[in-house]
């Protein structure tokens, strides 16, 4: 329990007080996480070899790079640390919708959604315009098991609700353990006594009885 909370205790997270970008390995633009959660730093032979101004991290289940200047150390744990409510749904005039490898018209279809299929919803990032005047932006979302991109005119997105910032108590100690008294022990006393009194009580009148059975008679 003592190392549990020290390692909950060394762990580092960052306020992101704007919408700040998870970039991938090679720096490339995964999605913009929201304002006002955290990501929380990781450590490892890939944390050390993160580019220049780079911090390896992590938000909920993905894995990235952030920009050391666009985020915040905190010194306490957030009771709210990612943001897992926000759902898409798909709304392309009843057709199914791509889900992409990447947010553009070319890359990889990961799997076809269904017309009104939802999921979760991570954030934003930029990428093809696949409809003249509706825009670039594409949603990075979760569908059945598969992390991809759908284009933002083709679904419907939840509100990022605001984050309410909260500090994780501190772990109370474990209270010591004491003995308290048994009150079985004066009873189980009480009735070891009990019983040798009754056996002695008992054995006592032998004697006289096996006296009056087999003595002999005046003469």
């Amino acid at each position: 329990m003592i190392l549990l909370c020290n390692i909950l205790t060394t762990l580092t997270f960052f306020l992101m007080p704007a919408p700040t970008t998870l970039y991938s390995a090679d720096l490339t633009p995964i999605v913009d996480l929201p304002a006002g959660y955290f990501v929380m730093q990781t450590e490892g032979e890939a944390s050390a070899d993160a580019p220049d101004g780079f911090i390896l991290v992590a938000y909920d289940d993905l894995t990235g790079y952030v920009r050391a200047d666009k985020v915040n150390a905190v010194d306490y744990r957030p009771v709210t640390k990612y943001e897992t409510t926000v759902k898409f749904r798909c709304d392309n005039d009843g057709q199914p919708v791509n889900l992409r490898a990447a947010p553009n018209k070319s890359a990889e279809i990961l799997t076809v959604m269904p017309n009104a299929a939802e999921g979760r919803c991570y954030g934003s990032t930029a990428g093809d315009a696949l409809i003249a005047g509706a825009g670039t932006q594409w949603h990075y979302v979760a569908y059945e098991g598969l992390r991809g991109y759908c284009y933002g005119a083709h679904v419907r997105v939840d509100a990022t609700p605001p984050n309410i910032i909260e500090k994780e108590p501190d772990p109370k100690p474990d209270a010591p353990t004491t003995t308290e008294p048994s009150d079985e022990l004066p009873e189980k006393n009480m009735s070891t006594v009990t019983a040798i009194i009754f056996i002695v009580a008992l054995c006592i009148p032998v004697p006289f009885i096996m006296f009056y059975l087999f003595r002999k008679p005046k003469e």
